[in-house]
């Protein structure tokens, strides 16, 4: 008697939803936090990359005060 990984876990490999029993109200809330989460992502890395930007134009403001008028 031998039994394979998907036999014997299959009951707990997926959620309702992932399995595709989902309803109309979950879909649409599983969307809606799948949205929400990405625009918390696209914020936060549009932070990180504003800081680079700035940090360069930093760094090349304070390159020119260093050499000084040529």
């Amino acid at each position: 008697m031998s039994f394979s990984f998907p036999e014997v876990f299959q009951p707990i490999l997926a959620c309702p939803m992932c399995a595709g029993q989902g309803d109309g109200n979950t879909l649409m809330a599983a969307n809606s936090a799948i949205a929400v989460l990405l625009v918390i992502l696209f914020l936060v890395l549009g932070s990180f990359l504003s800081f680079i930007f700035f940090l360069a134009k930093r760094a090349k403001q304070f390159a020119a005060e260093e050499n000084g008028p040529t």
